[in-house]
Order: C-alpha cells, then sequence, then structure tokens
C-alpha cells in the first residue's frame, strides 16, 4: 500500500494517472528492477512492461496477437525462430525484405514459386525474367552452359540471330526501380 512512507514508483501529482509495480533489484541501483505499469490517462492509455534483464514466457496452448494499427519491432543482435510444424503468412499489399550481407535459404525437398504477372532474377549486368505469356528473357555478357549428358534445344524453330543480334543490357529488360 503506498502511503507517505512508501511513495508510488512515479511521482506524484505530475504521474497520477500511472499506477503498477517497480521491484528494485538486489544490489542494484535506484533505476534497475522489473517493472509493470499502467498509465489509465485519458487518451494515452498504456500497458508497459520492463524486464531488467531476461523475460520468458510460456503459454501451455495457444497465443494470440491483435495490433489494431501499426507494430514495430526492433532486435539489436540476434533472432532465432524454431516452429515445430507448419508456418502461414498471408500479406494484404506489399512485403519487403532487404538483407545488406547475405541470405542461404535451405529446403529439404521441393521449393516451388508462383508469380502472378512477371519474375525477375537480377545480378548487377545479368537477369532473367519470366513472363505470364510463357515467354523467358535472359541478358548477360556471356551464357554457358554446361553438361555432363545430351544437351536438348526443342521447339519448332530456333533462331540463333534474328535481325542481326541487337545488344541488350540487363537493364533493358530488367531496370532497376527508381527512387521517388
Amino acid at each position: 500500500t503506498y502511503n507517505q512512507d512508501t511513495m508510488p514508483p512515479w511521482g506524484l501529482p505530475g504521474m497520477a494517472s500511472q499506477s503498477g509495480i517497480f521491484s528494485h533489484s538486489l544490489y542494484g541501483g535506484p533505476t534497475n528492477g522489473n517493472m509493470l505499469r499502467f498509465d489509465d490517462k485519458t487518451g494515452a492509455e498504456e500497458v508497459k512492461f520492463h524486464a531488467e534483464k531476461d523475460l520468458n514466457t510460456t503459454v501451455k496452448n495457444n497465443e494470440t496477437h491483435t495490433v489494431m494499427v501499426d507494430r514495430t519491432k526492433t532486435i539489436i543482435k540476434n533472432e532465432t525462430n524454431s516452429i515445430g510444424e507448419d508456418r502461414n503468412t498471408t500479406v494484404t499489399k506489399n512485403d519487403g525484405l532487404s538483407v545488406k550481407l547475405a541470405q542461404t535459404i535451405n529446403i529439404g525437398t521441393t521449393y516451388r514459386l508462383d508469380v502472378g504477372d512477371q519474375f525477375t532474377l537480377r545480378c548487377g549486368n545479368a537477369a532473367l525474367v519470366l513472363h505470364k505469356d510463357g515467354s523467358i528473357e535472359f541478358c548477360g555478357k556471356q551464357l554457358m552452359l554446361h553438361t555432363s549428358d545430351v544437351m536438348q534445344l526443342i521447339g519448332k524453330g530456333i533462331d540463333m540471330n534474328p535481325d542481326g543480334g541487337t545488344a541488350v543490357t540487363a537493364d533493358d529488360i530488367a531496370p532497376l526501380p527508381t527512387s521517388e
């Protein structure tokens, strides 16, 4: 119970809308400890939880999170996820991933990627573009095909150099996105 001898952890009267628990760490300073705080100021309601070191949570059945507006997640060092069975993700609009160094994907059996209109794979001055009409464009400085067995090109006709062979660059078939 808060009284004159044991004041609430948040200053009065400025923080009168706040209540909660602040435990002080043994041998720690005045700001070291765990905290559960409720702010009931109209229009600024908040629940704040602070773990001075580790936070361990166990849910023996299901867990549900619903965020009505935006969510921001910041991890200063590493993140590891382990999923025992399946994972499904649905993004209603756009999805972006930016990896500054390297990314590795290991798939045990089958990998399938379905794209509605156009799939572009680009590396420097080389590009591969697959179109929904079935046409495939490859552009690069040099093309080398290596096989340890028979190589076959099958089609109604094979035209190795139509119209004298106009030079095309990766930017012609897969231009880089422009900054707006």
